[in-house]
């Protein structure tokens, strides 16, 4: 599949040849500061408009995302544990317990990546804007930059409530404003999404250009939807998600056990994920450490062990559903003929949605033991599309809905079962029953993939299952002490 990147390659190293090439267009105005209207040059300005919308996508392969958001959407809960060894990762262990502070070194890492991120998009929206009308896809640059922005504010908010909401290009000196409410920024990011929705292409599309890794219409269809989930609008939730089923961009085709091989990247599963690639014979090196974080620390040597499944989880896996060792690598597996040996010091179970096969690790150039930074990573999946659908139709409650639910949850099951006789099919017209199964089914689904804490959350259920939950306090993370002193923000209750 990486083979149709090679566009997205060449237009990552414009960003370094604007450095001449553009050099009279960035003469005309103060460095960093970027104008609406009045660029002579069509040609430079739309390569600094494409090359500044790259930036914004490279971000979300920044480090933290892993690291962090991982942290955030898994450790703090019992399905999940740090990893890797007890004296590995300093501060990120603080997650396990939910004994964080405000001073949490990551907490402000995953703060400041994602407002970077936001930063690029602002900056590409900026120019993409000042463009001629004429210039072919300025209003798809300008939806692709949207959809980004509203990604990103999509985590601040659901990770540390409502934050200060930035739309332009802020000068040097300009102070940060004040935190908008969670459900203000509920709102600025549902109109992004609605805004940019006409404007981009479709997952075919992109696979037909080469262009796949950027936003497509359903991959801002399915962020709306989760946007409509967490704040219970559910007949919204049904709304976008019978979309984006009616569309037929997506299916679930592929085996669950071959989701998060190389081989199935932009598959008819994937609704977004971040593109990553390290050819070293070709100087190529758009690489995350998504994978590296959670690899087989110990034989083979495949990573560093973070993001380690708990017996919790195991535990929860219905009897002989095929998910659990597609998503669990234990000491002593025997993987491809190489018998897993975990370090003795760290933890005996793996994160297998991060595993990488032999087959894809010695092309390329790559290291025969490569720790996976070529591996995309994905960000929406079909699967959730069609759970969040059914979550909203038991939500709504009646007898067509319930069937609707029903009927949605057995389609991921259906897959899940890869033609065995095991995960029975779910009857139950009661709505209390039928919601604990679609809850059921979204853990196992969705194991490792740092979602399980914010759905518990938003369930409110969150006191019962995390040890060491305090009501009030941990639905979010605490606002990062620095930017609490930089800008005068108001702290989160509790911290």
């Amino acid at each position: 599949m990486k083979t149709n990147h090679i566009y997205l390659t060449i237009i990552l190293g414009l960003i370094t040849i604007l450095a001449t090439s553009c050099e009279d267009f960035l003469n005309q105005y103060p460095k960093g500061v970027y104008h609406h209207g009045n660029y002579n040059d069509t040609t430079n300005s739309t390569i600094l408009a494409e090359a500044k919308l790259n930036e914004a996508y490279s971000n979300l392969r920044d480090y933290q995302y892993g690291w962090t958001g991982l942290a955030m959407g898994n450790y703090t809960t019992n399905d999940v544990n740090k990893g890797s060894t007890p004296s590995d990762g300093g501060t990120i262990s603080e997650f396990d317990k939910l004994s964080y502070t405000a001073g949490n070194e990551h907490i402000g890492n995953y703060y400041s990546v994602c407002y970077t991120g936001i930063t690029k998009s602002n900056e590409a929206l900026t120019l993409a804007y000042a463009l001629n009308d004429t210039v072919k896809n300025k209003q798809q640059m300008q939806a692709e930059a949207l959809f980004v922005r509203a990604l990103l504010y999509f985590r601040l908010t659901r990770a540390y409530g409502g934050v200060p909401y930035v739309n332009k290009v802020m000068a040097k000196d300009e102070e940060t404003p004040q935190r908008s409410t969670q459900a203000q920024m509920w709102s600025y990011i549902e109109q992004d999404l609605v805004d940019a929705i006409p404007f981009l292409p479709t997952r075919a599309a992109r696979l037909a250009d080469g262009t796949s890794g950027r936003g497509t219409q359903n991959a801002a269809k399915a962020l709306l939807a989760k946007v409509y989930l967490y704040q219970q609008r559910w007949a919204d939730v049904i709304s976008m998600t019978s979309q984006i089923i009616a569309s037929g961009d997506n299916d679930l085709t592929t085996p669950y056990g071959e989701i998060f091989y190389e081989k199935n990247e932009f598959g008819p599963e994937s609704v977004f994920e971040v593109f990553c690639e390290e050819r070293p014979e070709e100087q190529i090196f758009l690489g995350s450490q998504y994978s590296q974080i959670q690899g087989i620390r110990g034989k083979p040597n495949l990573g560093w062990g973070f993001n380690s499944p708990e017996e919790t989880l195991i535990n929860a896996f219905e009897e002989g559903d095929p998910r659990l060792e597609a998503t669990v690598i234990k000491n002593g597996d025997v993987l491809e003929g190489v018998t897993v040996k975990a370090d003795p010091a760290g933890k005996p179970y793996f994160n297998k949605k991060a595993y990488v096969p032999k087959s894809e690790r010695g092309v390329y150039g790559r290291d025969d033991e490569g720790q996976g930074q070529w591996m995309n990573i994905r960000v929406m999946r079909y699967a959730e599309v069609i759970l969040m659908h059914a979550e909203a139709a038991c939500e709504m409650g009646g007898d067509e809905n319930m069937a609707d639910a029903r009927a949605k949850l057995e389609m991921v099951r259906k897959r899940a079962r890869g033609g065995k006789d095991v995960l029975p099919e779910i009857t139950t017209n009661n709505q209390a029953e039928l919601r604990k199964a679609i809850r059921h089914e979204r853990r196992i689904e969705l194991a490792m993939e740092g979602e399980y804490f914010f759905d518990l959350v938003r369930w409110g259920i969150a006191k019962d299952e995390i040890d060491n939950f305090v009501v009030g306090k941990h639905e979010v993370f605490p606002i990062p002490q620095t930017e609490i002193d930089k800008a005068q923000l108001e702290q989160n209750p509790g911290y």
